[in-house]
């Protein structure tokens, strides 16, 4: 599985960095409306949306409102993502008494992640604009923390992080992720502006930034854990669906444009 893992991420990554200093906007879009659509086609298993013809809708409207906030100011769709990724996380903190209202209404489990799913593409499109580097710190961010909770979890791990939704996550993963975070930040202090312009600011962003990342993480497995879906797809060998890959940079990257929008 570790061998599939990296694997993957070798072929990967290099892709992705290139399409994030060398596509144009516009094609930069495009790529990130396949990735949400994917995205928005798992999620129909994790909202126990069974029919079809529901899942190809879902996907459709999906696109539909990503075709919408290119035409309007991206900012518009950042506020929203904001919003919904806060009421996810104090359902994930009122488990599983939280999680009453989700199982009730299917149009709010569509509706809230199709909000965050926009957010997602608006949130890279702004950091892109702003300058590519900033897409790569975010994704920088989140692989690094997710490959120091692994390896710190493994060697550490003894503290259940939050035992009814992930047992197998614990406090020392978390805290092996948020050293490598501070670590990160120090170096962008002295390598990259506008991080040495205003350094309590941008170490605060950081820091959200990196527990968002968790908390994504956990959101995903709640999903998970109310439906009994182990992986959300199988596209990407040792690492499950994209929504699997993209789980804590839906937040990271909403909450991190939200802080560059207040800070630059």
């Amino acid at each position: 599985m570790l061998k599939q893992r990296l694997l993957t991420a070798g072929l990967l990554i290099p892709l992705v960095i290139a399409a994030i200093y060398f596509l144009p906007l516009f094609y930069f879009f495009l790529m990130g409306c396949g990735i949400v659509a994917l995205a928005a086609w798992e999620w129909c298993l994790l909202a126990n949306f069974k029919s079809t013809q529901i899942k190809i809708a879902y996907v459709l409207l999906t696109l539909l409102m990503c075709a919408l906030s290119w035409c309007l100011p991206f900012e518009l769709f950042i506020l929203s993502g904001v919003v919904v990724w806060i009421a996810f996380i104090v359902a994930l903190f009122r488990y599983p008494k939280g999680v009453a209202v989700w199982q009730r209404w299917a149009w709010l489990r569509g509706i809230s992640a199709l909000f965050a799913f926009v957010a997602f593409l608006n949130a890279l499109l702004i950091l892109k604009e702003a300058s590519p580097t900033r897409v790569l710190i975010v994704l920088g961010l989140v692989w690094v923390m997710d490959s120091a909770a692994y390896f710190s979890g493994r060697l550490w791990g003894k503290t259940p992080l939050a035992a009814q939704i992930s047992p197998k996550k614990t406090v020392e993963g978390l805290l092996g992720a948020l050293v490598v975070a501070i670590v990160l930040f120090l170096a962008l202090l002295f390598w990259v502006h506008p991080y040495n312009q205003a350094p309590l600011g941008w170490f605060l962003l950081l820091f959200i930034t990196a527990l968002v990342c968790v908390l994504g993480d956990l959101v995903e497995s709640m999903a998970k854990r109310i439906y009994n879906v182990k992986d959300s797809g199988h596209l990407l060998p040792g690492h499950g669906g994209i929504l699997d890959r993209i789980d804590s940079l839906l937040p990271a990257s909403v909450f991190f444009a939200f802080g560059q929008m207040i800070l630059s």
